[in-house]
């Protein structure tokens, strides 16, 4: 079982496009070949626009008996849930999170108040994928349900771990109420919210 999430910036004719063609090719590339394939294929796919379009994305394959591998590419995430807690595995690649890390633990580069404004600029997108810029782990496979989210989820619900306990036996019914729980920040703004829910039938 395999899946991917894309997150558009902005919504350009070229960042719609793309990010219609991108999941399937991502997540049937990353099928046969691995996600680090899939993602620096659909990667190149930006190349065939005038103005390349930027988009995160976010891939999983989820097979019995195996670690849940998971690849990435700008500030799509992806949870696990255990049946108790809900753990980010990923670690997003924007400005914020890089500046924060520079200037929190190696060097005294900028504050972290400073940082902390900046998590909405991804650095990273998948017309930059490569094998040096992508990333990738594996979710235990006792962490039965694995969530593939856009930052119009996990910045805009409040409460993700509520939700899950609510619905976390059937995913679709989750992948539901999370994009319907997305709400509008203080500004008025609510992103687009995209939800691929992965689990396990071999618990």
């Amino acid at each position: 079982m395999t899946a991917a999430v894309v997150d558009g910036a902005g919504h350009r004719a070229e960042v719609v496009d793309l990010a219609r063609h991108a999941p399937p090719v991502i997540a049937l590339m990353g099928m046969s070949m691995g996600g680090l394939v899939g993602l620096t294929t659909a990667g190149r796919m930006a190349d065939a626009y005038d103005h390349p379009p930027h988009l995160s994305a976010v891939y999983a394959s989820m097979e019995p008996g195996e670690d849940t591998g998971v690849h990435w590419i700008g500030d799509c995430r992806a949870y696990g849930w255990d049946g108790t807690e809900l753990t980010l595995w990923s670690t997003d690649q924007t400005m914020g999170e890089w500046l924060a890390w520079n200037g929190g633990k190696t060097i005294e580069m900028i504050p972290l108040d400073v940082a902390e404004t900046q998590g909405n600029w991804a650095r990273l997108g998948l017309a930059q994928a490569t094998e040096l810029t992508c990333r990738q782990l594996q979710i235990p496979q006792e962490v039965p349900l694995v969530l593939l989210v856009s930052d119009g989820v996990s910045d805009h619900v409040p409460d993700m771990a509520a939700v899950i306990r609510e619905h976390e036996d059937d995913p679709q019914a989750l992948a539901d109420a999370l994009v319907a729980a997305a709400q509008e920040d203080g500004d008025g703004y609510r992103d687009d919210a995209t939800v691929v829910v992965l689990l396990r039938d071999d618990m």
